[in-house]
C-alpha cells in the first residue's frame, strides 16, 4: 500500500513540471507582440455621453395634441352649500361643468321639482356648445328626483342623451367620465337647497 501512494504522489508533481516546463519553452520560442485592443462601437453616431446641454426628451414630447384644452375641471368636493373644483375654486351656486370649463348656472335650487317646473331657457348652453356633449348628467341635489319630461324632450331634440341622479352621483360620475375623455357634461345643484 506504502508502494501505490508513491507512484500517485509521483505522478502528481510530474505533471505540474511537465507543464511548466511546456509553457517556459513556449515563451521561449514566441516573439513578444505587443498588439492594441480597440473597441469597436457598433453605431459611431451616438456618442458615449449625451451633452450636458442636451436635456432628455422623447420624440413624443414633440408633438402637442393642439385641440387638448388641457386638465378637465372636476368637482374634488361637495359641501353642505356648494362645490369645490378641481382648480380649488370654491362654488356655492348650482353648477354646470362642460367642455372641461365651469360655469356658474342661474336656477332655483328647488329646479327639477315636478310642481315648480323650470324654464327651457336654463338648458340653453347645451343647444349653443360646441362639440355637444354625448351625456348630460342632472344632480337633483341631496336625494334623487325624476326630472320633468320636457326637459327629457328638450334633450332628445338636441341629440343629447341625459340622466338624472343626486349630486354626489353625478359629479363621480362626471369627473370618471371625463378623465376617460368622453364628451359629457353635469348640471349639478347644491346638496343643500337655500329656500
Amino acid at each position: 500500500m506504502l508502494h501505490t501512494a508513491r507512484i500517485t504522489a509521483t505522478k502528481r508533481t510530474i505533471r505540474p513540471l511537465v507543464s511548466l516546463a511546456t509553457t517556459r519553452r513556449f515563451l521561449q520560442t514566441t516573439p513578444f507582440r505587443h498588439e492594441e485592443k480597440t473597441i469597436k462601437i457598433a453605431n459611431q453616431t451616438v456618442p458615449a455621453e449625451a451633452p450636458a446641454d442636451v436635456s432628455s426628451q422623447s420624440t413624443m414630447d414633440l408633438f402637442v395634441n393642439m385641440f387638448d384644452r388641457g386638465p378637465n375641471v372636476g368637482v374634488e368636493v361637495i359641501t353642505k352649500d356648494g362645490f369645490v373644483l378641481s382648480n380649488n375654486v370654491q362654488i356655492r351656486t348650482p353648477l354646470v361643468l362642460l367642455n372641461g370649463s365651469a360655469f356658474l348656472w342661474q336656477v332655483p335650487q328647488d329646479a327639477f321639482q315636478f310642481d315648480k317646473p323650470i324654464s327651457l331657457d336654463a338648458f340653453k348652453i347645451f343647444q349653443v356648445a360646441s362639440p355637444k356633449p354625448e351625456l348630460v348628467l342632472l344632480g337633483t341635489g341631496k336625494n334623487f328626483t325624476p326630472i320633468p319630461p320636457s326637459i327629457r324632450e328638450y334633450f332628445y331634440k338636441l341629440g343629447i342623451q341625459v340622466d338624472q341622479m343626486n349630486t354626489k352621483h353625478a359629479a363621480a360620475t362626471y369627473n370618471v367620465l371625463a378623465e376617460e375623455g368622453r364628451r359629457v357634461a353635469a348640471a349639478l345643484l347644491p346638496v343643500e337647497s337655500k329656500h
